[in-house]
């Protein structure tokens, strides 16, 4: 009754049958109360009724009840908070388990063990421990594979993963309906509401919550039904809006969830309170909302730690006090939350979590600091990713092994392709092949270290003796600002909104996509389209860079972009066409970069397969550089690839590429005997020095929700690599073959990557490679 959404209906059958229970089964019938209270969500109630039925069900068994009571008896410890009650009654069950042979409830024991795990901040082992009983409900009940879903999905969200999170939530929701089990339907389906707030989709996310909101209402479980109640407000208010009563009605959810001792978000719950009331200038109780000591560890602490030190920021805002000491303690917490994950795509994720903190300390400094303060605070909301070493963890046996399997899967799936067959099967091998490696990376733990933040002083200094000036982009009040460093002071200046700049680059690269159709086609088409990239290009111009024209000079520029225009192609506005450009995540990025000893080994120049002119291409760069490595298409082998790759000098690839937008890791070059994927450069113990991509777009990059982007280029930089020169459209191969070796020709000459790109761009405008890092 319980799972269909009955349990109160559960409750009155259990009272009629209890006068007429023998004694010996009323442990039994307590636990079943336990149960149902637990899922109509009376904690507190149900904790009583399981100390009722432990001593029974000890004297009179049976034993698999024995082990569910322990088992459930952590599922309300979990959801009251109480992580260690919760982790010793998962103990006890585990040990009665080793006397009971059903291998189905184990597994559901130590999948709750992994959950745990997860509250506690432990998610790499929770994700190893998910594979593990994924294996067991495969084996034993298939049809609780959803649970598992489900789980990941608190992992993914755990690092602000929000939409694969809510793509997981959203098939467990399905699986969950389909069985019928209507109390696990609605909590997914609030998970999934929340997921889609917290990338602002307001719309969606009310939609969700009240679909799962009328639902645990019908089901009589009022706590969860108020918390998808706060998940609306808590959404009102994030979208501004909010009446004069709403700092009531929110403080009236509180006091009923205390009412009925719920304490899931409700911390969190409270300081929605308070900052509706701080939004009002109504100070009276908000101190007492908001004075708590920290949660401990894990997601949930963190993010209760994160608003509160939000919040208690716009409190000294409305009193005209300085916010930025809380600010710089939440991202600092979210900073060591980082470095405790392995993975390339979790370092990413977690900058989600810390957005409403960065984006307010950055429109507070615009408003109040000096541009050096600027620089400091927008360095808080980009790369920081790239701050964490890299953990190689595509060089363990097991990863290797995993990816020889997938090299060999993705070539079948080429010659099923070819051949014209049909490659469904081959499809979806591949997919579970790149999920397991996924899954492996993610459940890697982190380094615990990250570099130490740069001053922008330090940043100043080096641009000035470099003769470079550094424009890092941000956005506050809704325009594009800049602060420049490198001339003779740190400067601040305002620019044009950032909406119109988005637009006017998604225009860019759309018009340098068509360009790349129409090389075979009429000169009148392709004239057409160069005029609608020279206007483009000359209104994004006036509108982002002719304001700094004269700071800037005639210097070279290192641009660190907003994310919005992360794929701009900057090397074609007027004042950076011909001109040394390099295009960096970050100003600590490049300065790190540049600061970094360089690799020495021999030079690499890699051609793939079906490129026309990739061979003459290797063939005439390798005669530039001594003692290089040549690997022509016919035998290029990624793991060779990859091993000389390890040290470079330089190295030159030649390849056709994929960008996977939904799979970052995942992009990547095809050689001859398979694909070498971004994940494996991860794993380089000296990553090349400067590094070209030659074919293709893997210049672009998937933009997550903390503002990291990743990549195939991206993945080169975060191994270490100082500069990659990339495309951001598809290439036509003459203009490669013709570019390239005119570049390599230069580099070798001695210039720097930036100068050698702009000595070669100008007599072909409209190229689409970018030097990318330093």
């Amino acid at each position: 009754m319980a799972n269909l959404g009955e349990s109160a209906e559960g409750l009155r059958l259990l009272d009629l049958a209890e006068p007429f229970t023998d004694p010996v089964d009323r442990g039994v019938l307590f636990h079943q109360r336990a149960f149902n209270l637990w899922q109509n969500s009376r904690l507190n109630d149900a904790v009583h009724w399981f100390a009722e039925a432990e001593p029974h069900l000890a004297a009179n068994g049976p034993d698999y009840m024995y082990a569910a009571l322990f088992h459930n008896r952590a599922m309300v410890w979990r959801d009251l908070g109480e992580l260690h009650k919760a982790m010793e009654s998962i103990q006890k069950a585990l040990q009665v388990h080793e006397t009971v042979d059903i291998p189905v409830n184990r597994a559901k024991t130590i999948l709750l063990e992994a959950m745990v795990w997860l509250d506690l901040g432990d998610v790499t082992k929770a994700l190893l421990t998910f594979d593990e009983v994924r294996v067991q409900f495969r084996r034993y009940a298939p049809d609780l594979e959803s649970f598992i879903e489900a789980s990941y999905a608190e992992a993914l969200f755990s690092v602000g993963m929000y939409g694969q999170a809510a793509e997981r939530w959203a098939e467990a929701t399905a699986s969950q309906r389909l069985a019928g089990n209507r109390r696990s339907a609605a909590i997914y389906e609030f998970w999934s509401a929340v997921a889609a707030l917290e990338v602002n989709r307001f719309e969606l996310a009310e939609q969700r919550a009240r679909r799962a909101m009328d639902s645990l209402y019908e089901q009589g479980n009022e706590p969860m039904a108020f918390l998808a109640r706060l998940l609306i407000l808590q959404g009102r208010f994030d979208s501004g809006q909010i009446g004069p009563d709403f700092a009531e009605k929110v403080a009236r959810l509180c006091d009923a969830l205390e009412q009925r001792g719920w304490t899931l978000r409700l911390k969190q719950a409270k300081i929605l309170a308070a900052r509706a009331k701080i939004k009002v200038k109504d100070f009276d109780g908000v101190e007492k909302l908001l004075d708590s000591e920290s949660g401990g560890p894990g997601h949930d602490a963190l993010a209760e730690d994160l608003a509160r030190y939000l919040a208690k920021a716009e409190l000294a805002i409305a009193r005209e006090q300085d916010p930025m000491p809380e600010l710089r303690a939440g991202l600092d917490l979210l900073d060591d939350y980082r470095t405790t994950f392995g993975s390339v795509e979790f370092q990413a994720g977690v900058s989600a979590l810390g957005v409403q903190l960065s984006q307010k300390g950055l429109g507070y400094t615009t408003k109040h600091g000096t541009p050096s303060d600027m620089l400091r605070w927008a360095e808080r909301s980009r790369a920081q990713a790239l701050r964490v070493p890299p953990v190689k963890s595509s060089g363990t046996p097991a990863a290797r092994e995993a990816l020889g399997r997938l090299r060999q899967a993705r070539q079948e799936l080429w010659d099923l392709q070819v051949e014209g067959e049909d490659g469904a099967e081959a499809l979806v091998r591949v997919g579970e092949l790149e999920a397991q490696i996924r899954d492996y990376d993610r459940a890697k733990p982190g380094p615990g270290e990250q570099a130490e933040r740069i001053a922008p002083e330090a940043i100043h200094e080096l641009a000035q003796s470099r003769e470079t000036v550094v424009v890092s982009l941000f956005e506050a009040g809704g325009n594009v600002r800049a602060v420049l460093v490198g001339g003779g002071d740190i400067r601040h200046v305002e620019l044009m909104p950032l909406d119109e700049a988005a637009e006017l680059g998604s225009r860019l690269g759309a018009d340098l996509d068509a360009l790349r159709r129409t090389f075979h086609h009429p000169e009148r088409l392709r004239q057409s389209v160069e005029g609608s990239m020279r206007r483009n290009a000359a209104a994004m111009s006036e509108g982002l860079l002719d304001p700094i024209a004269d700071y800037v000079g005639d210097r070279q520029v290192v641009l660190i972009p907003h994310s919005k225009l992360a794929w701009v192609p900057w090397p074609m506005l007027p004042l950076l066409r011909g001109r040394p450009l390099t295009v960096s995540p970050s100003a600590e990025a490049w300065w790190r970069a540049v600061q970094k000893p360089a690799a020495t080994g021999p030079a690499l120049a890699a051609a793939g397969p079906g490129l026309g002119r990739a061979g003459e291409e290797i063939e005439a760069i390798a005669k530039l550089y001594q003692d290089p490595v040549l690997i022509h298409a016919d035998e290029s082998d990624p793991e060779a690839v990859l091993k000389a790759l390890d040290g470079a000098a330089v190295a030159h690839l030649a390849a056709h590429g994929h960008h996977e937008p939904d799979n970052v890791l995942f992009s990547r070059l095809d050689f001859g005997l398979g694909p070498l994927n971004a994940y494996e450069l991860l794993g380089l113990d000296q990553p090349p020095q400067h590094v070209v991509l030659s074919a293709c777009d893997l210049g672009r990059s998937t933009v997550e929700v903390g503002n990291e982007t990743l990549g195939f280029t991206a993945a080169l930089l975060h191994a270490g690599t100082s500069t990659v020169v990339s495309s951001l459209a598809k290439v036509p191969d003459a203009m490669a073959a013709e570019m390239m070796v005119d570049y390599h020709r230069r580099c070798a000459a001695g210039a720097s990557p930036a100068e050698a790109l702009a000595a070669v761009g100008e007599r072909r405008p409209w190229h689409p490679f970018v030097a990318f890092g330093a």
